[in-house]
């Protein structure tokens, strides 16, 4: 009877849940698309590749590759925008993320908010976000970026 009880309690209970907090630098290469309007004004298209995640042993983006993809527009020094990434993880998982552009750093990276869209298995119930501030070598097209924030899977 106690194994009974005992089952039909773990049954009910919540799914164990694991949060990450510590950053992550991710690396890859963008073909950016300027669209001049007018003085001061210009949409960008956005169009990346993550190729890696410098990241601690275990965190859920260790080993994740994949497209990120979007538009930003700066306007008098003001900056929007946004877009997705679809991460692959290591276990074969699809994580998806939203990007918002905030603003530009002094040294002209994009800066913005990040968050969790969801995804596959452990991803499916994730949550999470925080900021980033991406820069990329206009000659190579290799960028760097710079991600804080929690990440909470299943």
């Amino acid at each position: 009877m106690r194994f009974v009880l005992f089952a039909a309690i773990m049954a009910a209970s919540p799914a164990f849940a694991e949060t990450f907090s510590s950053g992550a630098v991710g690396t890859g290469t963008s073909s950016n698309e300027p669209i001049p309007i007018a003085e001061g004004h210009i949409v960008m298209r956005t169009s990346g590749s993550y190729e890696m995640f410098e990241v601690e042993a275990g965190h859920p983006l260790e080993g994740a590759k994949g497209p990120c993809f979007g538009a930003v527009e700066i306007k008098g020094g003001e900056v929007s925008g946004g877009g997705n990434c679809v991460y692959e993880t290591s276990s074969g998982d699809k994580a998806v993320m939203v990007w918002k552009a905030m603003g530009l750093g002094a040294d002209g990276a994009l800066t913005g908010e990040w968050s969790v869209s969801g995804g596959t298995g452990a991803w499916t119930g994730a949550t999470g976000g925080g900021t980033f501030s991406s820069l990329t070598d206009p000659n190579t097209g290799k960028f760097v970026n710079t991600i804080t924030g929690d990440i909470t899977v299943e």
